[in-house]
């Protein structure tokens, strides 16, 4: 077959393919062109699945030449040279978006300039175009679209059902919604009002409301011009699936696998598999520093420094979570005639012994046992009223510190049973002892100075031989993690030290866990990323157990280690530490209150 030039109108339902492969993407082009006019306030309204679309504005307008060239390819007021192509601060720039539309369906076009008197209104019957002629309209600019793709049926046949075109359609304008908090918004479908965000909100504000959630918590970092703001979920705020983590470059919405990594990085020890948050992140970086070009839909970008967007975006979220603060600053200790009760410092051990087992008891039924609890508890010293009680301080609110709370006592040997003036609290202890140890490790490892306990016997291990070669050939970051290690055969490993602050049944599990990592993904990466999953196992096995008497003071003293920690509401596998209920709530239940 020879060679031929493309008829104009086969060359214009190429070029719609790419830009429009859903009505979702015409619905963002027809908005960011809205927003590039500058204007404040958007209504869309479509019906069918989108095949039918309105989308009005009370931007700067088109005059009657700026109208007729509008629906030509290759015709855009956002470039002038190719340079300004890596210098873009606007969004429709590839000047097809509305001749691709106008190839593909019906189309009329009304806009008037600002300062001007007259509308112009221009129409496309699928690529044959009129004269745009002199009518009466508000000042700004409305397009509607009808038929979409109905001159080619290939293309109907891959559109979804209308109810799956209306859904990925709100979920764009939701996204554009995020974007631009400054601008109104009024979406409508068939004459119902399905959204409306007013204009002028916060960045925080316009989020709560789109995504209508409870409660989102801002962040925000910059390193070397790249600026990211952050929204986050708390980690209690969770879905099985990633689709409520929203990414913007230069307030485009985009899709990017870095951005999700380095997100879900900042929740490392946080979630528990499969958990995903609620997160919007915004970044903003020199316009040379950042390729908008890369992708027909604009939905992907390329960063020119693709490691310090991920640096910038997992820091912006980790700090924010760091301060935990979904613990509202609102509980106040319990206080009694102008006395705060504080609790004393004692040091919690890695490692408590069990309560001895209780003696056999007789179980005649006339027996007197049964007027006895069956339940451990462990002995403890009531402390002085002078070591307990401080002068009387103004209740002022300060942040949530769990040494505040008033310990009442065990449940069900698992449970820290304890309360504040407000709310009532039961602590996981297993879980946030684990916390607690994790973050020693980790901060001893980050320092360099692991405290290690020689062993008066070497544990020995069985591995594979690979597993035994790549432990080997990481000695020396084995030995960082307080690990001593020596070759005991083809086929086997001893352990000559391990940390002091863990057992040694946490040891077992954790090697053969590092060794199948380094096996598995090799290299410093494969390390790298083990290191808190190794120090979470060892932690999970050299802590408190559920089923574990503690004393008062123990009880007291693990709530006092877990405010040296700001994340110590979840274990380093993502379990919640607590369970908090409000008196209020528990006295509406017993029918007090109502």
């Amino acid at each position: 077959m020879s060679i031929q030039i493309l008829a104009p109108n086969v060359v214009d339902q190429i070029a719609a393919g790419e830009v429009l492969d859903r009505p979702a993407n015409l619905v963002k082009e027809l908005v960011e062109n809205s927003l590039d006019a500058g204007a404040d306030q958007i209504d869309i309204e479509f019906g069918d699945g989108g095949r039918s679309v309105c989308v009005s504005d009370n931007g700067s307008g088109m005059s009657r030449a700026d109208l007729e060239l509008a629906v030509l390819r290759h015709a855009t007021s956002k470039i002038v040279r190719s340079e300004d192509l890596y210098k873009l601060s606007s969004f429709g720039f590839r000047g097809e978006a509305l001749a691709s539309v106008a190839a593909v369906s019906r189309v009329i076009l009304t806009s008037r300039l600002k300062g001007e008197k007259i509308a112009y209104r221009l129409q496309s019957e699928f690529g044959q175009l009129s004269e745009a002629a002199p009518i009466s309209a508000s000042e700004g600019t409305e397009i509607r679209v009808e038929e979409l793709f109905a001159n080619i049926p290939a293309r109907l046949k891959f559109l979804k059902s209308p109810a799956a075109e209306n859904g990925q359609i709100k979920t764009t304008l939701k996204a554009l919604a995020l974007a631009n908090e400054a601008v109104g918004f009024s979406v409508r479908s068939k004459g119902e009002l399905l959204m409306h965000w007013p204009k002028g909100q916060t960045f925080k504000e316009r989020a709560l409301s789109v995504l209508e959630t409870d409660d989102l918590y801002y962040g925000s970092y910059e390193l070397e011009g790249l600026r990211a703001e952050v929204l986050v979920s708390s980690p209690q705020e969770t879905a099985n699936v990633n689709r409520h983590m929203w990414f913007f470059v230069q307030r485009r919405w985009i899709q990017d696998r870095s951005l999700t990594a380095a997100v879900m990085e900042a929740y490392r020890n946080l979630l528990m598999h499969g958990e995903y948050p609620t997160v919007i992140a915004r970044l903003t970086s020199p316009t040379e520093a950042v390729d908008v070009n890369v992708h027909p839909t604009k939905s992907q970008v390329k960063f020119a420094d693709p490691q310090l967007a991920f640096r910038v975006t997992c820091r912006a979220a980790r700090e924010i979570l760091e301060k935990s603060p979904w613990l509202k600053p609102s509980d106040s200790p319990m206080e009694q005639s102008g006395f705060v009760f504080q609790p004393q410092d004692h040091e919690l051990q890695p490692e408590l012994p069990l309560s001895p087992a209780p003696a056999p008891v007789n179980l005649q039924f006339e027996s007197r046992e049964f007027e006895r609890t069956q339940y451990n508890t462990k002995a403890f010293s009531v402390p002085s009223v002078r070591d307990n009680v401080q002068t009387y301080r103004p209740n002022e609110e300060k942040a949530f510190q769990w040494s505040d709370l008033q310990v009442l006592g065990q449940l069900n040997n698992t449970y820290i049973l304890a309360q504040t003036r407000d709310s009532f609290y039961m602590v996981d202890q297993h879980a946030a002892h684990e916390r607690v140890v994790f973050e020693r490790l980790m901060e001893s490892f980050k320092a360099g100075n692991i405290e290690v306990q020689n062993l008066l016997l070497p544990l020995v291990f069985d591995f594979s031989a690979h597993e035994v070669e790549a432990l080997l050939k990481h000695k020396d970051n084995v030995e960082k993690l307080g690990l001593s290690v020596e070759r005991m055969g083809p086929e086997s490993l001893a352990v000559q030290a391990i940390p002091s602050i863990i057992g040694e049944s946490a040891v077992s599990e954790a090697l053969h866990k590092l060794a199948f990592e380094l096996v598995e993904n090799q290299g410093e990466l494969a390390w790298e990323k083990s290191v808190s999953e190794i120090f979470a196992s060892m932690a999970c096995h050299s802590v408190i157990r559920a089923g574990q008497t503690m004393s008062h003071e123990e009880m007291k003293s693990l709530l006092v280690q877990m405010d040296q920690y700001p994340l110590s509401s979840f274990c380093p596998h993502g379990r919640p530490v607590f369970v908090k209920r409000k008196f209020s709530d528990i006295e509406r239940e017993f029918g007090r209150i109502v």
